[in-house]
C-alpha cells in the first residue's frame, strides 16, 4: 500500500511540475550587464509592457547581479536582478495561458520602498503591453514594507502585515478566472510555507477592477518612473498553472552548460534548424517561439554529438526567435536567435 501511495504521489508531483509555463534562475546570464537582451528579456521605455527594442530616452534597464537569492523549498540561484527607479522597464513574453488558475512566484529582497504614492513595480499583461491583468505594489511602513495587489487598473489592496527589508521573501500571486465579466479574483500569498501546500486563505484578495482581456502571455518589471518605485533585488521568477508547478528543481538538474549547444538558423527559411551538440540526447523536446511568446513549432528530437539538421516549420519572417531544448530529465537550454 505504501508503494502504491508513493507512486501516486510521484505521479501528481510530476504532473504539477509539468504545468510550469516559465521559470528563470538568471544563473546563466552575464552579471554586471543589463537584463535586456539576455534570455527572452527585452525592454522598451515607451511601452508599459517593457517588450520590444528600446525606443525611449534612457535605454538603461535592470542589471543582472552576482548576488544569491533563495527561499526554502522554492529554489535558489547565485544571481538576481536589480530593482531600481528611473530605469527602463524590462519584460518577457511566455506561453499564453487561458487556464482557470494562473500563478506567478518570485523572491524579493527589498532595501527601500516609498511610503507616499507608491506605484506598481511588476505587471502581468494579456495580449498586448497595455492590457494589464494584475500588478504588485510595495509601500514602506515603519521598519519594513507592505505588499499590495491590484487587478487591471483597480485599487491596490495591501497585506496588513509589514515584512522586513533586506530579507528574502517569497511572493505568489494567483489569478482565477470566473464566469462573469468583472469577477476574476487576484490572490496574494506572502512567505507561504510550501510544504503545507496552497493556503486555504490568501493574505489578501480582490475582485476589484476589470477582468483579463484574452490570454495571459507577458510580464514586466516596471522601473521607468522616478518616484514611487522600490529599490532592491528579485529572482527565481516562475509562472505556472499550479501552485507546486512554481517550485524550481535543483539547479544542477535544471540547466545545461552554456556551450552544450550551438544553434544556427541559416537554413531555417527552408525548414532546417542546425544544432551543433556536445551531448547525445534521446527524446528531447524542441520548441521555437517568436519574441511575443507564440509557439512556432514543437517536436520530440534526438541529437547526436555532432551537427544535427532538424526539420522544423520554415520561418520566413525576419526577427528574433527563442529556441528551447528540454531533455527527458528536465534539463533546459534556451537560446535567442536572429532570422534574417
Amino acid at each position: 500500500m505504501k508503494k502504491v501511495l508513493l507512486i501516486i504521489s510521484l505521479f501528481f508531483i510530476s504532473l504539477s511540475q509539468s504545468q510550469n509555463i516559465f521559470r528563470d534562475y538568471f544563473n546563466t546570464y552575464t552579471t554586471g550587464a543589463q537584463l535586456s537582451g539576455q534570455g527572452t528579456w527585452t525592454n522598451n521605455s515607451s511601452n508599459p509592457g517593457g517588450l520590444g527594442n528600446c525606443t525611449g530616452a534612457i535605454c538603461t534597464n535592470a542589471q543582472v547581479l552576482p548576488t544569491a537569492i533563495s527561499y526554502n523549498q522554492y529554489g535558489s540561484s547565485p544571481n538576481s536582478i536589480q530593482i531600481s527607479p528611473d530605469r527602463d522597464g524590462c519584460g518577457t513574453a511566455f506561453t499564453a495561458s487561458n487556464a482557470t488558475n494562473f500563478y506567478v512566484g518570485m523572491v524579493l529582497n527589498i532595501s527601500n520602498a516609498i511610503s507616499t504614492s507608491p506605484t506598481d513595480f511588476f505587471r502581468v499583461m494579456s495580449g498586448n503591453n497595455n492590457n494589464v491583468t494584475f500588478r504588485i505594489t510595495l509601500q514602506s511602513f515603519g521598519g519594513g514594507f507592505y505588499v499590495g495587489i491590484s487587478k487591471a487598473s483597480g485599487s491596490v489592496f495591501y497585506f496588513s502585515q509589514a515584512i522586513s527589508y533586506n530579507t528574502n521573501h517569497l511572493i505568489i500571486v494567483k489569478y482565477t478566472r470566473a464566469a462573469g465579466t468583472t469577477d476574476d479574483a487576484v490572490r496574494l500569498y506572502v512567505d507561504p510555507v510550501l510544504s503545507l501546500g496552497e493556503p486555504a486563505t490568501p493574505d489578501m484578495a480582490t475582485t476589484n477592477g476589470t477582468d483579463a482581456l484574452g490570454s495571459i502571455d507577458r510580464m514586466c518589471f516596471r522601473q521607468n518612473a522616478t518616484l514611487g518605485l522600490p529599490t532592491g533585488r528579485v529572482g527565481l521568477v516562475s509562472v505556472s498553472g499550479s501552485w507546486t508547478g512554481l517550485i524550481f528543481p535543483t539547479l544542477a538538474n535544471e540547466t545545461f552548460e552554456k556551450n552544450n549547444f550551438v544553434v544556427s538558423t541559416s537554413e531555417i527559411n527552408t525548414g532546417i534548424l542546425n544544432i551543433k551538440s556536445n551531448v547525445a540526447l534521446e527524446n528531447a523536446q524542441l520548441s521555437i517561439y517568436d519574441i511575443q511568446g507564440r509557439k512556432m513549432d514543437t517536436k520530440t528530437i534526438s541529437l547526436a554529438e555532432n551537427i544535427n539538421a532538424i526539420v522544423v516549420n520554415p520561418i520566413h519572417n525576419a526577427g528574433i526567435y527563442i529556441v528551447e531544448i528540454t531533455s527527458e530529465n528536465h534539463q533546459r537550454f534556451t537560446q535567442k536567435v536572429i532570422v534574417n
